[in-house]
């Protein structure tokens, strides 16, 4: 059975036998030079007088040669040393600037995930590392993304939500659609969903509230065991039908939208067979306060003590003078 060479070790050997060729090389061209003059001097001037200081001249010339080509190769290896030692400190720079990132954020897990990521990517099988590397990509993607301030991933990210509502500080305001929630509140991620909700408003003292948006008003009954047991955890709930609303409350996307402390939006998309496709977070200013205004006005409409045009039902028309 032949045994592996060593790529290092294969590479020393090539190098070794490069620099025996150039030196090599160096020396015919030295013994080229020094005969090329001798038989030069004795063409010009042959004279057995002469014959010591040919012999000399040649060795003379024969050796400035040698040392030109000495002066060349390292003048040559001179300026790849230089060029070897700027891309060194341009990384080094590079890593400088890339340490005093991470050290702003030396209190999260930036620091904790360089360590690991270099252990695991050196250990364990092959398709471990590769998930790693996968993993390490689809994170540094996803903080691209945040970058500029907006970021989707296929389908519906129950992590994010959950991670959303622990990082919440002051509110969170969510319209749930039946085409979008239809049959997930008694799912486990809705169950841990909740959870994180009630440890905020209990631990934070987060503001809650939950409007659920029904096509029709004889759909308001299914949802009442729902509604009950969210507002036993402390979560504010109304529920609204859109065939009560008035019309200008119906136009526009009717999307699930959850704003965390008024400033984050996490949105879902559905297509047309109700199946949630994708999920967005956007923490833009001009397309986060639409959302926020819309949930206030839908909020107020299905608000008790109010009309279905949005009016408080304590406000009369005055009656006509006349």
């Amino acid at each position: 059975m032949q045994t592996p060479t060593n790529p290092n070790v294969r590479g020393d050997r090539i190098r070794d036998g490069e620099g025996a060729r150039h030196v090599t090389q160096k020396i015919l061209i030295t013994v080229v030079a020094g005969g090329g003059v001798y038989l030069l001097t004795n063409v010009v001037g042959p004279s057995e007088e002469d014959g010591p200081w040919q012999l000399v001249l040649s060795v003379l010339c024969g050796g400035i040669v040698l040392i030109v080509q000495f002066l060349a190769s390292f003048v040559s290896q001179l300026g790849d040393l230089r060029e070897s030692v700027d891309k060194r400190f341009a990384d080094i720079g590079e890593a400088t600037k890339l340490f005093t990132e991470v050290e702003k954020l030396r209190g999260d897990g930036v620091p904790r995930l360089a360590e690991h990521a270099t252990k695991v990517v050196s250990m364990g099988p092959d398709i471990l590392r590769e998930f790693a590397h996968s993993e390490i990509d689809r994170l540094a993607a996803q903080m691209e993304d945040f970058t500029n301030l907006s970021a989707e991933c296929a389908g519906e990210n129950h992590d994010w939500l959950l991670t959303l509502t622990k990082c919440a500080r002051s509110s969170i305001d969510a319209i749930s659609t039946t085409v979008v929630d239809d049959g997930f509140w008694n799912t486990e991620p809705a169950g841990r969903y909740l959870t994180a909700q009630r440890e905020a408003i209990l631990e934070r003292h987060i503001s809650v509230r939950r409007l659920f948006i029904v096509k029709r008003p004889e759909e308001l009954a299914a949802l009442e065991p729902i509604c009950a047991e969210q507002r036993e955890m402390g979560i504010q709930v109304q529920v609204v039908a859109l065939e009560e609303l008035p019309l200008f409350l119906r136009r526009g996307k009717m999307i699930d939208c959850i704003v965390f402390d008024g400033v984050l939006s996490y949105e879902i998309h559905a297509d047309q067979l109700s199946v949630n496709t994708s999920t967005t977070v956007n923490a833009r200013a001009d397309e986060v306060q639409p959302l926020i205004r819309r949930f206030d006005q839908l909020w107020e409409a299905a608000a008790p003590g109010t009309s279905p045009n949005g009016v408080p039902d304590s406000v009369r028309l005055r009656p006509d003078a006349s």
